[in-house]
């Protein structure tokens, strides 16, 4: 082709900027070749409350690891079997060393579900750096830049979008007596800036596809008076570019633009049931604890929601809109009540299927279950197995993230996929039942050929673990290339130490 197209090239008409996928035409054989385009992408996918017994039930000994066929995932997260070679378990790593209410530092971290939250991508203590600032611990919001605003400032310029925060939490718990932002936020921009995740479809959707740079909200409501789609806007421009593009460029926009029609379609169903919900400024406080939507509650599917949002993430990354995003199972506490979980998850577990019974998050937590911090056999002793309730929420939730990942896989890209591209972290902020804030449940997937694959990787017990803040210090460096020296806090004053098992 004579006239080139810029990879920042986007469907325009209307006031709305609809940005195109990856195209042959983008992408000249000598640009695909550059040292250095291949993207590098973060995706941070938390849960909260913790994982059940299950989830180290094919766990290594302690300090040991098993890769290839001896590596074998646990029932909660068998659906990342097609992928299982792209995937690393990683156990036994702490974020407690930040905590230093006694003599030293405590796993044992209260309030925990505020805290633990707060911590999980910051590594610090925010209640102590609310006492720094001499700021009342139940009011005050302070914490420091978490990993994933420090890569995304790195990656700043690139894409439209800096960074994306996204959640499925529709039903807040109580706050442990501190500031909501601890419990429904993982991004923090700066110390006093927590970037809130957003639930509603609609809003995101029109942040990727409807808006782009040039829209304001009175055009958008302009076109939305007039109820069309983002298509019929940009519909004259597309079929301009359809005439200077290859044949096979002309399929992939036709798929793209049908895409894009119905999960235009999608946003709007789920939105109608998320109206009611905070509108997504800096931190808007919410209507109040335990209040917010139930599975069926005006129509609302907690199912489908799961489903867009991940078609969201997939079209953000697709089309490079950004290539950092925060994504939140659920607020840490939740109250919400998990009637959605179908019968394969359920019995995937053990859980006997009763159509619509109520499996209740934070309650489920605080069921049955027992694991100890004392050691048996190369591994955390099992006092009491943890009850099918709070397993078939967890089993659940790794199913939609692996759902999530194997949608990004099947997206080619460069030498790869874009999963490839992607390194995609899913884990909890504290271990399961008891609060405590050691061995995490941790399960990364692609990572750009940095990181090891299909493997389980497992530290040493509490006491001689390794820490979280070890592991984003390790990917920051290796993986993003940044030249960082620490990352968070360690009250016994060591410093960061790659955790170079992990590394390919």
């Amino acid at each position: 082709m004579k006239t080139p197209f810029s990879r920042r090239t986007v469907l325009r008409g209307a006031g709305v900027a609809l940005f195109l996928p990856w195209l042959e035409a983008l992408a000249p054989r000598v640009a695909r070749a550059a040292a250095g385009s291949i993207p590098r992408r973060l995706l941070i996918c938390a849960f909260p409350n913790g994982a059940p017994h299950d989830w180290w039930s094919t766990a290594p000994a302690f300090g040991t690891s098993v890769s290839g066929d001896a590596f074998q995932l646990p029932n909660v997260l068998t659906p990342f079997q097609p992928i299982k070679h792209k995937v690393m378990m990683v156990s036994r790593l702490g974020n407690y060393t930040w905590s230093n209410d006694g003599d030293k530092p405590t796993p044992s971290v209260e309030p925990s579900h505020a805290r633990c939250m707060s911590a999980v991508t910051t590594c610090i203590d925010a209640d102590e750096a609310a006492r720094k600032a001499k700021l009342p611990l139940d009011s005050a919001v302070r914490s420091t830049t978490s990993v994933d605003q420090l890569i995304a400032q790195t990656l700043q310029g690139q894409t439209g979008l800096n960074s994306l925060q996204t959640g499925l939490g529709v039903k807040p718990g109580f706050f442990d007596y501190r500031s909501y932002a601890y419990n429904q936020v993982l991004s923090w921009k700066s110390p006093t800036e927590p970037l809130k995740r957003n639930v509603n479809p609609r809003v995101i959707f029109d942040t990727l596809v409807g808006s782009g740079n040039a829209q304001t909200p009175a055009e958008l409501a302009r076109l939305k008076a007039r109820e069309k789609s983002v298509l019929d806007a940009v519909r004259e421009d597309a079929n301009r570019i359809k005439k200077r593009v290859s044949s096979r460029d002309q399929q992939v926009l036709d798929q793209y633009l049908t895409t894009v029609r119905s999960l235009e379609l999608a946003a709007d169903e789920v939105s109608a049931t998320c109206r009611t919900l905070p509108a997504p400024n800096a931190v808007p406080e919410p209507p109040g604890p335990q209040q917010g939507l139930s599975q069926g509650q005006d129509g609302y599917d907690h199912e489908l929601h799961a489903n867009v949002m991940n078609d969201l993430i997939t079209l953000a990354f697709e089309c490079d809109r950004t290539r950092v995003v925060t994504h939140l199972l659920d607020d840490a506490r939740s109250e919400f009540e998990y009637r959605n979980i179908p019968a394969a998850d359920r019995t995937r577990v053990g859980l006997a299927y009763n159509a619509g019974s109520s499996l209740h998050y934070h309650g489920s937590q605080h069921g049955e279950g027992e694991l100890a911090d004392t050691t048996e056999n190369g591994k955390y002793k099992i006092v009491k197995p943890s009850n099918r309730d709070f397993a078939a929420i967890n089993a659940w939730m790794g199913r939609k993230v692996a759902e999530l990942a194997l949608k990004l896989d099947a997206i080619p890209e460069g030498d790869g996929t874009v999963l490839d591209h992607t390194t995609l972290v899913f884990l909890s902020e504290m271990r399961t039942h008891d609060h405590d804030a050691f061995d995490l449940p941790i399960l990364i997937a692609g990572g750009n050929g940095v990181l090891k694959q299909n493997t389980h990787i497992a530290y040493d017990s509490v006491g001689n673990d390794r820490q979280l803040r070890d592991m984003w210090f390790t990917l920051m460096r290796h993986v993003f290339g940044m030249p960082v020296t620490s990352f968070g806090e360690d009250a016994r004053g060591m410093a960061n130490a790659e955790l170079t098992e992990i590394l390919a």
